[in-house]
């Protein structure tokens, strides 16, 4: 059991590095898009719908660190249950 709950906590922290990556990479991408050397005469440069966008990077950002803190959780609880499986053995 304690191998498996370790397993499955790798498998979960890198889901979550996956998450925050692609999460960067469309970060990116609308980072480029402000850095445009185009100046528009309009007040507000940012399109319509865009702070929402943001929102949502970041959410996602935050989202990843949580499946990482998650997988960590579940590897350590993989670990302290093999220690007592040890100790119960060794009894």
């Amino acid at each position: 059991m304690g191998i498996f709950l370790k397993i499955f906590g790798i498998i979960i922290l890198v889901f979550g590095i996956i998450v925050i990556v692609f999460t960067l990479f469309g970060m990116s991408r609308f980072l480029s898009f402000l850095n445009s050397p185009y100046v528009s005469n309009e007040s507000n440069a940012m399109m319509p719908g865009m702070s929402s966008a943001i929102i949502g990077n970041i959410g996602g950002v935050i989202g990843g660190l949580v499946i990482i803190i998650g997988g960590v959780a579940v590897y350590c609880l993989g670990a302290i249950y093999n220690s007592v499986m040890d100790i119960k053995a060794r009894l």
